[in-house]
C-alpha cells in the first residue's frame, strides 16, 4: 500500500517552502538563513522518504508542497513541471503538433467539437460531433480531455490512428499531424459601408502581425474608416505583444505600460518601438469581465491617452506580471515578480493577494478605495478594478435553463443530428431556425436530463432553512410548499419563456457546423449590443469625441 502520510507533506511543505523563498527573494535575505532552511530541509526530506513507515512517494511529495505554498500566493505563480512545459510553451505562441481541433467530453467518450478549417482533422474528414472511440487502438472510454488530447498532439509528419463514432457507425480515420497555428485573429471583417471589425482572442507571438494585416485589408480593399477591436473573453498573453497592437495606433516613443515590483533593479518602462499605422482612425475597443492581463493594458493604453472609445463591461483586473524560471530536470515556474501600470499611472489589479481575510480568502478592492488618475486629455479614470469602460452595455444574464442545456451538451448533440438531415444552410448573417424546427428541438429533449436551480428556488430554500432556525417553519410549511408548487409549474414552462434565449445559442452552435468558428462570429455580430453600440459611437463623431473630451 502506498500511503502519504498528512504529517510527511507538511513536513515537505515546510521545506519546500524555504527552498523556493529563497529562489524569489535572494535579493534580500540573509544567505546564512537560506542556508540554513535548505539544509534542514534536505535531510528532513531524505529521512522521510528513508524511514518513514509505508512506501513514499517523493516527486508527489515535493509536487504538492510545492503547489500548497505557492496556492498561498495567487493563482498565476505556478510550477510547471517537465510534463507539462510543452503545454505551456503552446499558450504562450497558440503552435503545437497535432491534428487541429478543440475536444470536449460527451457522455463516456471525447468528441470533436470543432475542427480548424483546412487543418488535419477537417481535411481528414473529422466532423464536430464525432465520439473518440479509440487513438491507435487504444480505448478511450472514460477517458479525459487532457488524456485524449495528449495522445493526439505529437511531432508534425507522425500518424494517427483514429477509431471514431458518427451517427451510431464506427470508422477509421487515419491522420497526419502537422504543425498547428492556431490564429489569434479568427475573424475580420466590415459591419457596415465604413466600419471595420477585428477580433482579437489571444496575444501570442502573431498577435500583432495578424491584425496588422487584417487593418491593411480593411483599409485597403474594403474602404475602412473607423474600427472595432473586439477584446472581449482575451484572457492576455504576451506582454511586448500588448506593446506591439497598441503601438498600431499610436506613435512611436510612447509610454505603454512601466512595470514595478519589489526588486527595483528589475522595474521597466515600455514603449512603442515602431512607427504607428494609423493615429487618426476613429477606435473602439471591446471589453468584458474576462478580458484580463494584456487586454487591459491595450484597453487602458488607448484609454489613457483618448487615442478611442471604451465600450462594454469592466475588464477582470489583472494588473500582476509573470516571468517564466527554469528549475532543474526541465521544470520552469512562472512567479508574479511585479504589478504592471498604466500610462495615466494606474493599476488595474483588483485583488490584492498580500492581504487576506481571517478565513484566508481574498477580496476584490471596493470602489470606495479606488484612487482617480487622469487621461492626456483630462478625464478621470480609476484604478484597482479592472478597466472601466467609457460606455457600459448590460448583457443579458444567461437563464438557469440554457446553461444546463450547454453543460449537459444538450445543444451540442442536437446541432449534430441537425447537421445528419440538413446538408446545408444559409449564410450565417442570414441562418435561423424556424418554429417547427425549435420544436423538434423541444421534442428531442423530451428524455433528455437536465437539472437546474433557478434563483426563485434558492431563494425558497434559504427561506426554508431561516424559517427553521426561527422556529416559523410549521406556520409558513404549507405557504413554502405553496410557492415551491408554483415554481415546478412555472418551469415546465421555460422552454418556451426562454425560447429566443436557447434558440440564438443553438442557432449559433450549428452555424458552427458548417461555417467554423469564423461563422459563429458573423452570425453572432447580427444582434450583438455591444458591437451596435460601438457601431452607433463611430458612426456619430459629436457623440465619440464629447466621450473622449474631459467632460464625456
Amino acid at each position: 500500500m502506498r500511503l502519504i502520510n498528512s504529517t510527511a507533506k507538511k513536513v515537505a511543505f515546510v521545506g519546500a517552502l524555504v527552498l523556493m523563498t529563497g529562489i524569489f527573494s535572494a535579493w534580500k535575505l540573509d544567505y546564512f538563513e537560506i542556508n540554513k532552511q535548505l539544509d534542514i530541509f534536505t535531510n528532513l526530506f531524505r529521512e522521510v522518504n528513508m524511514y518513514y513507515v509505508d512506501e513514499t512517494e517523493p516527486s508527489m511529495l515535493m509536487e504538492d508542497a510545492i503547489n500548497e505554498m505557492l496556492n498561498d500566493l495567487d493563482p498565476y505563480t505556478v510550477y510547471i513541471p517537465e510534463d507539462d512545459v510543452e503545454n505551456f510553451r503552446i499558450q504562450q505562441t497558440g503552435q503545437y503538433g497535432g491534428i487541429g481541433a478543440t475536444i470536449r467530453v460527451i457522455g463516456d467518450y471525447v468528441a470533436i467539437e470543432q475542427p480548424y478549417k483546412g487543418f488535419a482533422a477537417d481535411n481528414s474528414g473529422l466532423k464536430a460531433g464525432d465520439l473518440i472511440i479509440s487513438i491507435d487502438g487504444k480505448d478511450m472510454k472514460g477517458a479525459k480531455t487532457s488524456d485524449v488530447s495528449a495522445l493526439l498532439k505529437g511531432t508534425p509528419g507522425s500518424t494517427a490512428e483514429l477509431t471514431v463514432r458518427r451517427y451510431g457507425e464506427d470508422m477509421q480515420i487515419t491522420l497526419t499531424r502537422e504543425e498547428i497555428q492556431v490564429k489569434s485573429v479568427p475573424y475580420y471583417g466590415m459591419l457596415n459601408e465604413t466600419t471595420g471589425y477585428i477580433v482579437l482572442r489571444s496575444f501570442t507571438n502573431k498577435a500583432s502581425p495578424e491584425i496588422k494585416a487584417a487593418i491593411q485589408d480593411l483599409k485597403n480593399n474594403h474602404g475602412m474608416q473607423s474600427l472595432v477591436l473586439d477584446l472581449r473573453g482575451n484572457p492576455g498573453g504576451l506582454l511586448n505583444e500588448a506593446i506591439n497592437v497598441s503601438n498600431l495606433f499610436i506613435d512611436k516613443g510612447q509610454e505603454v505600460v512601466s512595470t514595478r515590483g519589489r526588486i527595483r533593479e528589475l522595474d521597466q518602462v515600455y514603449r512603442t518601438l515602431r512607427n504607428p499605422l494609423d493615429t487618426e482612425m476613429e477606435l473602439a475597443v471591446l471589453i468584458d469581465q474576462s478580458s484580463a492581463s494584456a487586454s487591459e493594458i491595450v484597453a487602458g493604453t488607448i484609454q489613457d491617452l483618448d487615442r478611442g472609445v471604451i465600450v462594454g463591461r469592466r475588464s477582470f483586473g489583472k494588473g500582476l506580471v509573470q516571468q517564466s524560471r527554469p528549475l532543474s530536470y526541465g521544470a520552469q515556474v512562472k512567479i508574479t515578480i511585479a504589478k504592471y501600470y498604466t500610462p495615466s499611472g494606474r493599476c488595474i489589479q483588483a485583488i490584492n493577494y498580500a492581504e487576506r481575510n481571517e478565513d484566508g480568502s481574498v477580496a476584490r478592492i471596493p470602489d470606495s478605495l479606488r484612487t482617480s488618475f487622469t487621461t492626456q486629455n483630462g478625464r478621470t479614470v480609476l484604478d484597482g478594478g479592472g478597466i472601466d469602460p467609457d460606455v457600459d452595455v448590460e448583457f443579458e444574464k444567461m437563464s438557469g435553463i440554457l446553461y444546463s442545456l450547454i453543460i449537459n451538451g444538450h445543444l451540442f448533440e442536437y446541432a449534430t443530428e441537425y447537421v445528419r438531415t440538413h446538408p446545408e444552410i444559409s449564410a450565417p448573417a442570414e441562418f435561423s431556425l424556424s418554429e417547427a424546427e425549435y420544436g423538434e428541438f423541444v421534442n428531442f429533449l423530451s428524455d433528455k436530463e437536465y437539472h437546474y436551480d433557478t434563483e426563485t428556488e434558492k431563494f425558497l430554500e434559504r427561506l426554508k432553512k431561516a424559517a427553521e432556525r426561527e422556529n416559523y417553519n410549521e406556520d409558513l410549511a404549507d405557504e413554502i410548499a405553496t410557492l415551491e408548487r408554483a415554481v415546478a409549474d412555472r418551469k415546465d414552462d421555460d422552454l418556451q419563456a426562454f425560447k429566443d434565449q436557447i434558440k440564438h445559442v443553438l442557432e449559433r452552435e450549428i452555424v458552427g457546423r458548417y461555417y467554423y468558428e469564423s461563422g459563429e462570429i458573423e452570425f453572432m455580430l447580427r444582434d450583438d449590443e455591444t458591437v451596435l453600440e460601438a457601431i452607433r459611437l463611430l458612426n456619430d463623431r459629436t457623440a465619440y469625441d464629447e466621450i473622449l473630451s474631459p467632460k464625456g
